[in-house]
């Protein structure tokens, strides 16, 4: 059985019997020896092979000890190799020049080979050392870079899952953020199936979109299954095998490794499991990466909680505002067809603001869905104004117009007595600013704060333009109706007084669609018409 070498040394001589002898001594001590007999060829030798050290005669043919040694100590390659010189050249100088040009030691000739030799191990001992080093720090320097990518990949998870307004947004958070940590090439989400004793898989990546789509899984079946029921985490490293035919999803199982299966748990049981398998390097999952697995799989299922249970109370406010927003229907003669005909015709013109110009960012679907909702809520705070004045035929006096108008603020009281300050509904937000200012007018003359222009808010802003056009165009005990094109210049005149010019603008763009609302919608028949004035 051969000897294991302790390393290699690079033998520079060009005197044949001296040379025979250092190869034979540093052989017998268990190194590796190259050789060469000029210093152009030790140094192409010293780049081709990386010896752990040189052996430099200074006296040599082509290039002498002292270029070679400046040659290998200029190459990035060959720098960090330690030389020794051997020289018969006994003055300071010849000494000082060996060293300059880059040797770690310097050796008389003639030399005692045991003196030799342990100058060898030494500087050999020193320059793995420092190899071993450089390699550490290399190594180090990698985990640090992907420890600091890690971090920086986490921070940018939990910031962008603060601000996740959807269980799909969170589902892709999630799903790229265990991606980019980990490498891995398949990963599946399953969830829990509330009409079945399965979990469905609601986001996958390297699965075929066919078998994700109706992929399903035992709630007590399969690892997925154990996971869900235990809510422990299992790491596998041996399940299954490269070449295994199964090594795919089946309907109970996961065939791959190294694997990573854990629960979304949360204080209210476990909501699903995340599969992740199949790293790009064909490595196990680190510590690491299993722990920055589960730090963002318990945040998103916190999100995914959180989210739910906010649509949850979204869906129950909904259903409460739209039986609250009926009450006013039994007190007013205003009836549902114009509470049906202000929702639609204020999501008409949202949806041509969110279209274009400057309220286009601030307009969004989720904007339009909570306005309409809102809508029917603008006149909620006449369930407070007496029948007399309510009901009145004709016009009001003075004072019953004041007590009118207190229906703004009658509204916002009964609004705001459901919103928590804490944990805000934004549809109830905009319920109540609607309710409270929209007979504000963009002027700052309205009521009943007088607020004007941007302050006041923009869904109150819209509510009053379709309101205005609505209460134009119908028929009332107290008024006759207008003509479409009426109101339509009625507001084209009122732009940047009563109404904001850019709602009024948009307004002009798509009122054709509020008459044909109209049309559709109608009033049921309403008594004998008395010419009066009410705002």
């Amino acid at each position: 059985m051969a000897a294991r070498h302790i390393g290699s040394i690079l033998v520079v001589e060009d005197e044949a019997e001296l040379r025979f002898i250092l190869v034979a001594h540093l052989r017998a001590s268990g190194f590796e020896v190259l050789e060469a007999v000029d210093g152009l060829k030790a140094v192409e030798l010293a780049a081709d092979k990386l010896p752990d050290l040189i052996l430099m005669d200074i006296g040599l043919p082509v290039m002498d000890g002292i270029a070679a040694s400046r040659a290998l100590k200029s190459d990035g390659r060959t720098s960090s190799i330690p030389i020794i010189m051997l020289t018969a050249r006994s003055r300071t100088e010849d000494i000082v020049r060996g060293l300059e040009a880059g040797a770690q030691e310097y050796l008389l000739k003639p030399f005692d080979v045991s003196e030799l030799l342990a100058r060898v191990r030494t500087v050999h001992r020193l320059a793995i050392a420092h190899k071993d080093l450089d390699r550490l720090n290399t190594q180090l320097g990698v985990e640090v870079d992907a420890k600091t990518r890690r971090l920086q990949l986490l921070y940018e998870f939990m910031r962008d899952l603060n601000h996740a307004d959807s269980r799909d947004d969170i589902f892709d958070l999630l799903i790229r953020c265990v991606q980019q940590t980990t490498g891995a090439r398949r990963i599946s989400l399953f969830l829990t199936d509330s009409s079945s004793e399965n979990l469905v898989c609601e986001r996958s990546v390297g699965i075929e979109p066919a078998i994700a789509e109706n992929l399903q899984v035992n709630k007590v079946d399969g690892i997925t299954g154990q996971v869900f029921q235990s809510g422990k985490t299992v790491v596998a490293k041996t399940y299954g095998t490269a070449n295994q035919p199964g090594r795919e999803y089946a309907r109970d199982t996961f065939l791959s490794t190294p694997l990573i299966s854990t629960s979304l748990e949360t204080q209210d049981g476990s909501l699903g499991v995340l599969n992740v398998t199949e790293k790009t390097d064909n490595t196990t999952f680190s510590e690491d990466e299993i722990e920055c697995i589960r730090s963002v799989v318990d945040a998103a299922a916190v999100a995914l909680a959180n989210v739910t249970r906010r649509i949850r109370l979204q869906q129950s406010v909904r259903i409460l505002l739209q039986t609250v927003g009926r009450l006013a229907e039994y007190r007013d003669e205003e009836t549902a067809e114009h509470l049906e005909r202000v929702s639609r015709m204020a999501k008409i013109l949202a949806w041509e603001l969110h279209r274009e110009g400057p309220y286009a960012s601030l307009v969004t679907e989720d904007f339009i869905d909570s306005l309409v909702q809102a809508a029917p809520m603008h006149d909620i705070g006449k369930v407070g104004i007496s029948d007399d004045i309510l009901t009145k035929p004709g016009k009001l006096t003075d004072e019953e117009y004041q007590i009118m108008k207190t229906h703004t603020d009658i509204g916002r009281r009964v609004l705001s007595q459901a919103l928590d300050p804490a944990h805000p509904v934004p549809l109830l937000r905009m319920c109540i600013d609607i309710a409270s200012c929209h007979h504000e007018r963009f002027d700052g003359t309205g009521y009943p704060r007088r607020m004007a222009g941007d302050r006041i808010p923009l869904a109150a802003r819209i509510i009053a333009l379709v309101d205005a056009y609505d209460a134009i165009t119908s028929q009332r005990r107290y008024k006759s109706a207008k003509s479409h094109q009426e109101a339509v210049e009625i507001i084209r005149s009122e732009a940047g007084k009563h109404f904001d010019p850019v709602l009024v603008a948009a307004f002009l763009r798509c009122h054709e669609q509020f008459t044909e609302i109209h049309a559709r919608i109608n009033d049921p028949p309403v008594g004998v018409l008395v010419t009066a004035e009410r705002s």
